[in-house]
């Protein structure tokens, strides 16, 4: 997959550790979803999932992915930073 890499990166604070994590690419952002996401359950995790696959088939645009990792994130409720791009 390529980095795909977004206008605006999205800070995603761990649950764990308190530690602030910086998602900047469609690749960064499907390896947190497969590897450290809290829930492997919902509509917009799954969504998020197939968008970042999406992209790296050009079915989709990496400010797409984005949108949907930042409503799974909000799903799962991870706190997070995200600037509105446009």
């Amino acid at each position: 997959m390529g980095k795909r890499r977004w206008e605006t990166p999205v800070m995603v604070v761990c649950r764990r550790s308190g530690q602030m994590l910086l998602v900047a690419t469609t690749e960064e952002a499907l390896n947190m979803l497969l590897t450290a996401w809290p829930v492997s359950t919902g509509k917009a995790f799954f969504q998020a999932l197939q968008a970042c696959a999406d992209v790296d088939s050009g079915l989709r645009t990496p400010h797409e992915a984005r949108d949907c990792f930042i409503a799974a994130a909000r799903e799962a409720g991870i706190p997070i930073e995200a600037a509105l791009t446009g």
